[in-house]
C-alpha cells in the first residue's frame, strides 16, 4: 500500500530543500526507514537514511551533497555520512543495495519502519515521475499502536541489530508482544555458533552480550546537536 496522500506531502514537506532536490535529481535515491516514521508520527528525526542501486550511485550523492553543503563526510561499513553543525545527518546505507522500493521496503525489520519515498514513475511503468511511496499494510496500524512487530529479514546483518532497536524503542513508549520478541532473540541466538545448550548461563550471556555491539553509524559522531529542519515542499 501507499502512504496517506496526507502523510506523503507532510514527509516531503520535512525533508531539507537541498536534499529533496537531490532525490529529484538523481534517481534512484530512495528514503525509508526512521524519518518517515518520525515525521508521521509526530517526533524529530535524528537523520535521512537513503537506499539505492550501486555504491557509485550512494557515494555520489554523498559527494555531491557534503560538497554543497561544505560538510564533512564519514565513512564506515554500512554508510556514508553526511554531516553538517545544525543540520539533520544524511546518510546513504551501502551495506545493501536495492534496485527497487518494493525491495527495500521488506527488507526493515519492524512493520513501523517499512515505509519508503521517492521521486520518480513506479518501478517497471513510464507514468510521468512525483513523488511516491509504499509501506506494509501493517504500517499504520502498528504505528498507532506503539506496536513493534517482526518481520523476519533475509537480508545478512549484525546478529545484535534487532534487539538494539528493540532497547531503543521500548525507550521510546513502544511495545513488543511475546511471538515478536522471541523472533528477534532467535536472530541474535543465530549468531552463536557454539550449541547454546551445553553453554553455562554466564559464557551464554558474554557471548550474547559481544553481539549485541552498536551498528548505527551515526553514534560515534559526538558532540552534534541534531535540529528539525522544517521546509515547505513548494519551495524545493
Amino acid at each position: 500500500m501507499e502512504l496517506r496522500q496526507s502523510d506523503l506531502n507532510f514527509v516531503c514537506s520535512r525533508i531539507p530543500q537541498d536534499v529533496r532536490r537531490f532525490m529529484v535529481e538523481g534517481r534512484g535515491l530512495m528514503l525509508a526507514g526512521g524519518f518517515i516514521r518520525s515525521v508521521i508520527e509526530g517526533s524529530v528525526p535524528k537523520d535521512l537514511d537513503f537506499f539505492g542501486p550501486s555504491r557509485e550511485v550512494l557515494e555520489n550523492a554523498a559527494i555531491k551533497l557534503a560538497h554543497a553543503r561544505e560538510a564533512k563526510l564519514h565513512y564506515s561499513e554500512n554508510a556514508i555520512t553526511v554531516i553538517t553543525p545544525t543540520r539533520t545527518p544524511v546518510q546513504f546505507i551501502t551495506r545493501w543495495m536495492y534496485a527497487n522500493p518494493e525491495e527495500l521496503v521488506r527488507e526493515f525489520d519492524f512493520t513501523i519502519c517499512q515505509a519508503v519515498v521517492w521521486w520518480g514513475p513506479f518501478p517497471g511503468t513510464d507514468i510521468q515521475p512525483r513523488w511516491r511511496s509504499i509501506c506494509s499494510d501493517d504500517f499504520y496500524a502498528d504505528l498507532a499502536a506503539k506496536r513493534l512487530v517482526y518481520t523476519f529479514p533475509q537480508r545478512e546483518e549484525a546478529a545484535g541489530g534487532s534487539m538494539l532497536r528493540v532497547r531503543k524503542f521500548l525507550q521510546r513508549g513502544y511495545n513488543i508482544q511475546p511471538a515478536s520478541l522471541a523472533g528477534v532473540i532467535a536472530r541474535l541466538v543465530k549468531g552463536i555458533e557454539k550449541n547454546t545448550a551445553v553453554l553455562p548461563e554466564y559464557e551464554l550471556a558474554e557471548q550474547l552480550s559481544f553481539l549485541l555491539f552498536e551498528v548505527d553509524p551515526l553514534l560515534i559522531i559526538d558532540g552534534m546537536d541534531v535540529i528539525d529542519e522544517h521546509e515547505d515542499i513548494n519551495q524545493g
